[in-house]
């Protein structure tokens, strides 16, 4: 996390809201949802205002529009976030296109919270479907990305959620896909990061696809460090990865939430980012198992 009297860059926001930069900005011209202070061309936002956007974040995977929440008071949302609890949110129904999809659809856990309701071998077989079943959420496999598949997607299913495994794309196209709030992710993907994005068109919370919460704050990392005994050091060295891990993790959430970040560049920035959180997280079970008596 990169804060400063608790300012948080806009990359940063996007990483531990799960609302993309892109997304942040057009809030900020249509809404007024703007940062507390600017230093040149960087945004900085409060802990308030980043509380402030998860709360939105959270209503509107609920299917809440932003123009209905973008002008509400603290106490507004959280009334409405209360109202919401109350309702229990059932398990999104989802369809997937593509025969890699297919295969991790089916090599899911028990643990699963989507509904795997239907599934096509590509687009040709999806397009050439007359009757579809209602869907929460699709998931589809482009070998290209491009906005046509994702049109013929619309057109059928115009209240799903929409997810996009692509192998190649252009710039151009990552940038509509980010304008049109598609979720996009780069193949290699795993079935959970899948889930994760497919399971906000029920309700549930959606981090940055993939990355994973730190185990230990920056006290307990300290505290670990100086309490050690071990005459190896090795639960000191563990503290010193995962540091540097958490630093990186930070760098690269800027790096792909700079003002002149290509679109390209910030899903491989995102991807670096994913990357480390993961491995600081199995760091972080190595480390557990020295300080657990």
């Amino acid at each position: 996390m990169d804060a400063q009297d608790d300012l948080y860059r806009i990359g940063s926001v996007a990483s531990l809201t799960g609302i993309a930069v892109e997304r942040l900005r057009a809030w900020e011209r249509r809404y007024g949802l703007s940062p507390v202070h600017r230093e040149g061309r960087t945004r900085y936002y409060s802990g308030q205002q980043l509380e402030r956007l998860r709360r939105i974040k959270r209503l509107i995977d609920q299917g809440q529009p932003i123009s209905s929440l973008a002008r509400l008071t603290d106490e507004q949302l959280a009334a409405r976030q209360t109202e919401s609890l109350a309702i229990a949110p059932p398990m999104p129904r989802v369809g997937v296109i593509g025969p890699n999809l297919s295969v991790l659809a089916h090599q899911r856990g028990e643990d699963s919270q989507v509904e795997l309701a239907a599934q096509w071998a590509n687009m040709a077989a999806f397009t050439a479907a007359t009757r579809l079943p209602k869907l929460d959420a699709i998931v589809a496999q482009l070998p290209t990305l491009t906005t046509q598949p994702i049109e013929e997607i619309e057109k059928k299913l115009d209240h799903a959620r929409i997810v996009v495994v692509y192998q190649f794309a252009a710039e151009k196209y990552l940038r509509r896909a980010a304008q049109a709030n598609v979720e996009v992710f780069r193949w290699p993907v795993t079935w959970p990061e899948i889930e994760q994005a497919c399971t906000a068109a029920s309700g549930q919370p959606l981090r940055a696809a993939g990355m994973v919460e730190r185990r230990f704050s920056d006290a307990e990392l300290i505290a670990i460090a100086a309490g050690s005994t071990d005459p190896s050091h090795c639960p000191k060295h563990l503290v010193e990865l995962i540091s540097q891990l958490n630093a990186f993790a930070d760098y690269t959430a800027d790096c792909g939430g700079a003002d002149d970040a290509t679109a390209a560049n910030a899903a491989l920035y995102q991807q670096a980012q994913r990357e480390a959180t993961q491995a600081r997280a199995r760091l972080e079970g190595a480390l557990e198992a020295f300080v657990t008596p």
